[in-house]
This record gives structure tokens, sequence and C-alpha cells, in this order.
């Protein structure tokens, strides 16, 4: 049925497919991981929901640890090359951003089962899309393998975001789904386009990089513009960023952690990767976009009552301030990137673990701040724990965080000093603004709880697994203390 010279070119393509494929490992496992549980499924679909939920934990977590060894022996490793057609590009700094991806979510799904949550198939499938599609986010370096890979995101953040039914969670999803409908569609006209101009879909092609100057600068514009749409609505940021405070809000505390996570240091990454391969200045708009996202994530957190809306609206402004770094020379962008990660995504899972438990409590008021009143006589050690994960997100002493704040602003401040840029200046003034005003939001929760005299008798409760919060915590003050440690770690 097939000539001879058919089945050989055939072979010789299915090797060009599978070529590097040993450098993405990881990335396939946790493909593998996802279709595994879908399978797994079938056999344990029938049992209680407790049995279910263990056996899900059991096969994740396991799976999970497995490929962080893989992970973390790339890294040592330093592998570097391409896969698959060039469709992706893995490198040292890509292989530190995906282990660190990988950590976070395995910790996640560890301080959730600690927790005793429930994890449901749905979640199952929404956690470890987002966790592929943000993997692969970090090592595309094709047009069509961003694409599948932001969609692969989003589909699970459609996923998670879909699983309350309420009137609520539906208000929250529908508009976060056509919204990322239309993101998607605005990113295929960009991408077309900005084909049609260069002739190629790879970003590492000479000929992507010549285009700028070659091109009718409006037509380039326009592309960017369409292909920006897309990325600032993954990270939230302004004004691509009015789902955030909606879906968050309707979200438990896990995945809405893991939202806040994932897409933001993928999509940052990507952006320090890309921003290098164009030659034309977009610091002002960089800036410009920055600081419209620091001003309205800070001031929107400032005048909120509900806990969670609050905790969304400062994952807002984290999500600019993670950006700043696409204005500074990429090695030192990525370092800066993963310290401030870690930092962040430790002191995000400690915040939103322990705000969500205040709803075990039975008070009243659940999601306002007025039910943390008094919270100190009862929890004490719960309360301490939040604090200084709320100093953490600040990003005061003694949280890593302190530190990888004052690494962003010496960035920016060596980014104005080679450029003297108007633009630059302005946002570093309104990052140090926006850093100010986030004590006053952020510390009215432990006001509450320390100076606010609760309406209702509270009586002294047993606080459950507060030690798996305390190593978190420890974590966090850690990488202030030692800094060189995290930063050698990542072998860049």
């Amino acid at each position: 049925m097939f000539s001879a010279e058919t089945l050989a070119g055939l072979s010789v393509k299915l090797d060009q497919i599978v070529q590097g494929f040993s450098l993405m490992l990881p990335e396939i496992l946790v493909l593998g991981l996802l279709i595994l549980g879908i399978f797994v499924e079938l056999f344990i679909h029938g049992n209680s929901e407790k049995s279910s939920s263990s056996w899900r934990y059991f096969i994740s977590l396991l799976g999970l640890l497995f490929i962080l060894a893989l992970a973390f022996q790339r890294l040592q490793n330093g592998h570097n090359g391409f896969a698959s057609f060039s469709l992706f590009w893995i490198t040292p700094a890509s292989n530190a951003i995906n282990l660190l991806i990988l950590a976070l979510g395995f910790l996640i799904l560890l301080v959730s089962q600690i927790t005793g949550k429930k994890l449901s198939i749905e979640e199952q499938i929404g956690f470890f899309s987002i966790l592929s599609g943000s993997l692969l986010t970090g090592i595309s370096n094709h047009w069509l393998s961003l694409f599948l890979s932001i969609e692969l995101m989003s589909l699970g953040t459609y996923l998670l975001v879909g699983i309350r039914k309420d009137s609520e969670g539906a208000r929250a999803a529908l508009p976060y789904v056509l919204f990322g409908m239309a993101t998607s569609a605005i990113f295929l006209y960009g991408i077309s386009l900005m084909y049609g101009l260069s002739g190629t879909m790879s970003f590492s092609n000479p000929a992507f990089t010549r285009v700028f100057s070659s091109a009718d600068p409006l037509f380039i514009g326009l592309s960017l513009g369409l292909i920006s749409c897309a990325l600032l609505f993954k990270m939230s940021w302004a004004p691509l960023h009015p789902w955030s405070p909606d879906v968050l809000e309707t979200l438990s505390a896990p995945w809405m952690a893991w939202i806040s996570i994932a897409p933001k240091i993928a999509v940052t990454w990507l952006g320090i990767r890309m921003i290098h391969f164009i030659p034309t200045d977009m610091s002002m708009y960089i800036a410009s976009l920055a600081i419209l996202t620091l001003l309205i994530g800070n001031l929107g957190a400032l005048r909120q009552t509900n806990t969670k809306r609050l905790l969304a609206y400062s994952s807002i402004a984290h999500g600019g301030f993670m950006a700043m770094v696409w204005l500074s020379p990429a090695k030192e962008a990525t370092e800066a990137l993963l310290f401030y990660g870690l930092t962040y995504g430790l002191s995000t899972i400690l915040v939103f673990f322990l705000a969500e438990n205040q709803a075990e409590n039975d008070m009243e008021y659940v999601d306002n701040l007025d039910g943390w009143k008094g919270l100190s006589k009862s929890q004490p050690i719960k309360s301490l724990l939040l604090f200084v994960g709320l100093i953490a997100l600040i990003g005061l002493p003694p949280a890593g965080t302190f530190l990888a704040k004052i690494t962003y602003f010496s960035l920016l401040w060596e980014s104005i000093q080679a450029h003297s840029s108007i633009s630059t200046i302005a946002l570093l003034s309104v990052a140090i603004f926006a850093t100010a005003v986030s004590v006053f939001y952020y510390l009215k929760i432990p006001f509450y709880i320390y100076f606010k005299k609760s309406d209702v008798n509270q009586e002294i409760k047993i606080e459950k697994n507060m030690w798996v919060f305390g190593i978190i915590s420890a974590g966090i003050i850690l990488c202030l203390l030692a800094p060189n440690l995290i930063f050698n770690f990542w072998n860049l």
C-alpha cells in the first residue's frame, strides 16, 4: 500500500518529531499523569468520596514526586536543546522555572491533603491542565506550541472555576470563559498577522527579529497588541483584570492559590524570553501597563471588606510587580523571578489556606473582615502564622519577600541608570508607593485579629495541622536568612 520511500520518509519524520523528547521528559510525564488520572477514575468511580479522593492524592503526589526528581536531575545536568522540530526550547533557565512551578504545585496538593480537603476528578484534571500548560509555556519556542500551551492552561482554569454550581459560581465562571474565548481568538489573529509579516513561527528564527526593522511599525504594533491581550489576560494585568476578583472569590484555597501562582510565573518567564528577541524598545509600554496594574490592584484591595476579594486584588498587584523584570537583562531577570516566585508562592499558599480555614470555625461573616475579630484569643498559633504570611506578602522583614522586592527595586534602579527613562522612573516611584499602600490593607486582618473584640464568646480551639503552615513560614524566613542557598540552587 505504501512505497518503501514513503515509509522511509515517515520514519524520518517520526524521528524528528520525537527528537529531544528526552530533554522535556518531566513535561511529558505531567501530561501522562493527567491521562493516568482520567484512566484510574474508571476503577475508583464507584468508591466512597473519601476513598476516591485518597487514591487521587496518592497517584498525583507519587507521580509528582518522581517528576520532581527528574526535573531536579535535569537542572543539575544543565540540559539544553531543541525538541520536536524546534517547537520547544529547553534551557537551564527554563529548567529552573519549571522545577519551581512543579515544586509549588506539589506543595499545594500536599497541604490540601494534610488539611483534609477532598480532591474531585474535576479538580485533579484542572490542576494538571494548569500545571502542564504552565510547564509547556515555559519551554515553547513556536507560536503554535505557545498557543496550545496557553489554551491547555486555560482549560484547567475554566474547569476549576466551573466546579461551583450555585449562582455565585455561575456569575463568576460565565464572563471568565467568554473573555477567555475572546482573548484566544484575538491571540490567533495576532499570531497569523505576525506570521504573515515575518514568514516564521519560531521565536528564535532570525527572521522574527528582522521583521521589526523591515515591516510597517503599525502592523507590528497591532500584532504585538493582539498577542499581548491573551498573555495579559492570563496574568490578570490591567486592563484585562476584571475577571480575577469574581473568579478567585468563588474558589477554594488550593485552586485560588494555584491560579494566582502558576500562570503568573509561566507568563512572566515567557515575557523575559520573548522581550529579548524584540529589538524595539518596549520599556514605555511595559512600564505603563505595570503602573496601571499596580495602582488598580493595590487601590482596589484598599477598599475591600471581603477577605477573598482583598487577596484577589493583591494578587493582581503582585502580577504587575512580578513582570517588572521585563525591563532588566535576561539573566538577572530570571534570577530575580525565581527568588520572587518562590517567596511569593510560599506566602500565597500560607495566607490563602489560613484565610479559608476561617470558614470552618462556624463564625459569622465568614468572608467579611468582621469574622476575624478576636481570633488571637481562640487560635493564637494560626493568628501568628497568618500575620507572618501577610507580612511576607507586603515584603517586610523577616520574610524572604523583603529581599525579593529589594532585588526588583535594585534591577529597576540599574535600568534607570542605564537608560534614564522617564517611564521607568515613574514605575519605580509607583512600585514604592504601591508597597506602602499594601501595608494598610494587608494589616487590616491582623488589626481585626489582635485589636478587635469578637461579638460572640470564643473558646480556645484545638488548632489542627498548624505544623505544616509553621514549616512554610520557616521556609519564607529562611529565604531571607540564607538567600545564597536559594540563588546557588538554581545553577544558572
